[in-house]
């Protein structure tokens, strides 16, 4: 079998080389096949080549004599829907419905072996002369030929063997009826929205894979390996484009192929007229909640990073019940509805709230319902092999993914994760620094575009005195552009963001914004689970930030009992307004004013709102008014419903006691901020007599975000400072 053309485009050679690997491992000869499905071994050749497609029915007759499972069947049929629906593109195929159709045709006049001369007599024989000219015009681009196509399909039917044409003119029908099916009236789209085929999948935010120096410039994206959660999502899609409208959000971890499988199962649909609207500005939410109302017929909805819409504390349960309107009511429909989530930002969606505790998202809950795909970290061993052949027909990002990666992890290293690793470990302390900051910030909450001030001023308390005393005068501008240089392609640690991101207008008016690569932060979330940033952060952080950053960084300072920081930050949050911080304060000042009147009840019950809120200095007043009053049971209930908020249940000293050879395992675990570790290993030291080791595993806890485990309103009643020493009583007043 001849070797692929090199310049195969990438659906079309993942579907062959697919083939091939099938056909490979049955151990059948080409000529085997062709006689089991009754097409002739130069037409299945060309198949095999990439150098034409096959119709689905032969496509199944092809996969049960391969002994092809249900499923592998399945993913052979949706390679060929992505490789037809990229032909498609490429000859500016607008949903004319034809594609099939002109499908059977060439594959007829394959099998009839008859020239246009050829057709043109049996047509005049029959009746129906056709000129040359017309005949072409019918083979190429049939569906507005109809019914001279039909004519010509007739004759080329005439010169196969009987007992093939029942079946060949039963799919020429089909094909014909699919072609003719008038698409839905689109009517005003969404601003922004457009078909399907004027999209570049990396402004949707598919990562662009790793390029090897000897791979074409023009190739962005590599081979694509179809998965189970491919087969699944195919499914919802398939649905819409009979008329069911459906949506389906992907859940997986970084760089692990979620906003690539969502392209490839939405591709199909471009030939069929579909639109798709990706709503992102003024901001995600805003746009999404504005357009919702003007959503079409045969539109895709593309929600990339779902919880920038169904998050958003304003808009988001708006949002939910919108698109679920939008999905059950059928005059507006087909839609589809796609979307991708970190599992860690799909866990608010799918955790039911803790008894008694409020739920901030009933609607997103209700529409997520069901509509979860997972995605698997790493590719399996059927994945491997497939992507195993498509490197052995010449996709050099595959091969050295395949080359370089470990444990399946292929999606991540295409996407330059490992790459971005060696480079954060290698660079400079100053540039160290400012990818630390940045790092912390996200972590912590703050939004994706961090201000060149923030992170300068920030990184350095994250260098000891000696890298301290050696930077230069510019050495902020080393460090950043150390820190943006492409690692591959428009990949880098560090990326200046566009001029609409940049964030404080107290910053210079050329001062840009900055985005940590999302693979870092993923990356830091585990790294630096355990450390708590320096006083410069914390500065930086106040004196840079905007309201909605400030807020999630005081919660974050108040999880570690650096209350002076929550103070203050939450104080700046609220001088800034801001509708993220705007209920709570206000709730806290009214608390506070209550308090300084004497109704003590009815201040209670608005830090108790405020604290529900998450108001982080509204939970320690309350927290310290409850220890004021001997009410240790109303400490532990927040102390719970702390817990509760981090994602882990409560933990208690009912468990039994482990020996002594258990603290080594304890102990390496409290290192990488296992909580219910930390809480043990205090235990433990508590119990041995040693309340140093216990004092310092309670502050590795509170550096980890974990203070509520050790009731730290009595522990440390005035917090903790940044360097984790105990900060000291303010000076009593003389009056």
């Amino acid at each position: 079998m001849a070797a692929l053309r090199q310049d195969l485009p990438p659906a079309l050679r993942s579907f062959a080389v697919e083939l091939r690997r099938r056909r490979a491992e049955s151990g059948l000869t080409l000529r085997d096949l062709a006689r089991a499905i009754e097409l002739s071994p130069a037409s299945l050749s060309r198949v095999f080549n990439g150098e034409r497609l096959m119709s689905e029915a032969d496509l199944r007759r092809l996969a049960s004599s391969l002994g092809l499972a249900e499923d592998e069947t399945r993913a052979l049929e949706l390679g060929l829907r992505q490789a037809r629906a990229e032909s498609e593109g490429a000859t500016g195929g607008q949903g004319t419905g034809g594609s099939d159709l002109r499908d059977h045709l060439l594959v007829l006049r394959e099998e009839s072996g008859l020239s246009l001369r050829e057709i043109a007599q049996r047509l005049e024989a029959a009746g129906t002369p056709l000129g040359k000219s017309t005949i072409e015009r019918a083979l190429r681009d049939p569906a507005p030929a109809l019914p001279h196509s039909l004519e010509v399909a007739e004759a080329l039917i005439g010169a196969l063997p009987d007992a093939e044409r029942e079946a060949a003119t039963q799919g020429v029908l089909q094909a014909a009826r699919a072609a003719v099916t008038p698409p839905a009236v689109q009517g005003e789209a969404p601003y922004g929205a457009r078909p399907i085929s004027q999209w570049d999948p990396l402004d949707l935010g598919v990562h662009r894979a790793v390029r090897p120096a000897s791979t074409a410039v023009g190739q962005a994206l590599p081979g694509y390996v179809l998965r189970a959660h491919d087969r699944a999502l195919a499914r919802v899609v398939s649905a819409a484009a009979e008329g069911t409208s459906g949506m389906a959000v992907l859940v997986g971890s970084s760089s692990t192929g979620k906003t690539r499988a969502c392209w490839e199962a939405v591709r199909p649909l471009a030939p069929k007229g579909w639109r798709l609207w990706h709503p992102v500005d003024p901001t995600r939410a805003d746009a999404a909640l504005r357009g919702l109302d003007e959503v079409r017929p045969r539109t895709v909805v593309w929600l990339n990073e779902t919880q920038h819409y169904l998050g958003q504390p304003r808009h988001g349960e708006r949002l939910a019940a919108a698109l679920h309107d939008l999905l059950v009511r059928p005059e507006r429909g087909p839609v589809l509805v796609l979307g991708t989530l970190w599992p860690e930002h799909a866990h608010p969606y799918t955790a039911p709230p803790a008894p008694g505790a409020p739920d901030p998202h009933p609607r997103a809950r209700d529409l997520l319902a069901g509509r979860l795909v997972a995605v698997p970290d790493a590719f399996d061993q059927d994945a491997l092999r497939s992507a195993g052949a498509l490197a052995r027909h010449g996709d050099a990002p595959l091969a050295e993914a395949l080359a370089w990666s470990s444990g399946g992890r292929v999606p991540q290293f295409l996407a330059g994760g490992p790459e971005l690793l060696r480079r954060y470990a290698a660079s400079t302390p100053a540039a160290r620094a400012l990818l630390d900051a940045a790092i912390d910030a996200r972590r912590y909450g703050a939004g994706a575009a961090l201000p060149r001030s923030f992170l300068t001023e920030a990184a350095v308390g994250y260098l000891s005195d000696s890298e301290y005393d050696s930077l230069s005068g510019d050495w902020a501008r080393g460090a950043l552009a150390e820190a943006t240089a492409p690692v591959h392609g428009r990949m880098a640690p560090l990326r200046p963001g566009p001029e609409r991101e940049r964030r404080d207008a107290r910053d210079s008016p050329t001062a840009r914004a900055f985005r940590l690569a999302e693979y870092l932060v993923q990356f830091g979330r585990a790294s630096r689970r355990t450390r708590f940033p320096p006083s410069s952060f914390w500065y930086a952080a106040y004196a840079h930030l905007p309201a909605r950053d400030l807020f999630a960084l005081s919660t974050a300072a108040f999880r570690s009992a650096r209350l002076t920081w929550a103070n203050q930050l939450v104080r700046r949050a609220a001088d800034l307004g801001g509708p993220v911080v705007e209920g709570t304060a206000v709730l806290y000042s009214k608390a506070a004013l209550a308090e300084r009147s004497g109704d003590h009840d009815g201040a209670e019950q608005l830090y108790q709102q405020a604290a529900e809120a998450r108001d982080p200095l509204a939970l320690f007043r309350l927290a310290q008014a409850y220890e004021r009053a001997g009410d240790a049971e109303g400490v532990e209930r927040l102390a719970r419903s702390a817990a509760d908020a981090e994602g882990f249940l409560p933990l208690t000293d009912t468990g039994p006691r482990a020996g002594e050879g258990a603290e080594p395992l304890y102990r390496r675990a409290a290192e990488a901020g296992d909580p219910h570790a930390l809480f043990r290993l205090f235990r433990m030291r508590e119990r041995g007599g040693d309340p140093e080791g216990a004092e310092r595993v309670a502050l590795k806890a509170a550096d980890a975000g974990y203070a509520w485990l050790f009731n730290f309103p009595v522990r440390w009643p005035d917090g903790l400072d940044a360097d984790g020493t105990i900060t000291p009583p303010p000076p009593r007043s003389d009056d």
